[in-house]
């Protein structure tokens, strides 16, 4: 799917989650021009959303925030999404080690899933950091290659 259809999506479904969440959930979405017509897997940006919602809003009772961008860098399409207060080493575990045997063992298979995705789509050329703290804020950045096309 095209980064701008999956946006869509991200947009309906984060829309939801201010309904069902109110003040608690703050969130903002930005993608750059030239990155709307990059493909994707389906599903593989409102995958880290949910998991964003589920892990740093519903959790809590605070407010918390979330932002997804995707913008370019060099030769990469980044896609990066913020949260707050998240299973810091869990997460990591999972995207770093993302594989068929993992998703048979884990309960929570949605980011293995979107990560194996990523790496099958791109030949395992893609990229995952995580950074910030558990308790604090984390950021998921995923590259890719940028790849040219007639649209963007």
């Amino acid at each position: 799917i095209e980064v701008g259809k999956e946006m869509e999506i991200v947009k309906n479904y984060m829309e939801l989650q201010q309904y069902r969440f109110g003040k608690r959930l703050s969130y903002r979405l930005d993608v750059e021009t030239e990155c709307q017509h990059q493909k994707i897997p389906k599903l593989t940006i409102v995958t880290f959303a949910e998991n964003a919602c589920v892990h740093g809003i519903e959790k809590k009772t605070a407010p918390g925030w979330i932002f997804i961008t995707v913008y370019r860098e060099n030769e990469e399409m980044c896609i990066e999404v913020g949260m707050t207060e998240k299973e810091f080493d869990s997460m990591r575990r999972k995207m770093k080690n993302a594989s068929i045997e993992l998703l048979e063992n884990e309960k929570g298979v949605g980011i293995i899933n979107a990560c194996l995705r990523l790496k099958m789509m791109s030949h395992d050329r893609v990229q995952f950091e995580l950074n910030g703290e558990e308790g604090t804020g984390v950021s998921v950045l995923i590259r890719l290659p940028f790849i040219e096309s007639e649209k963007g």
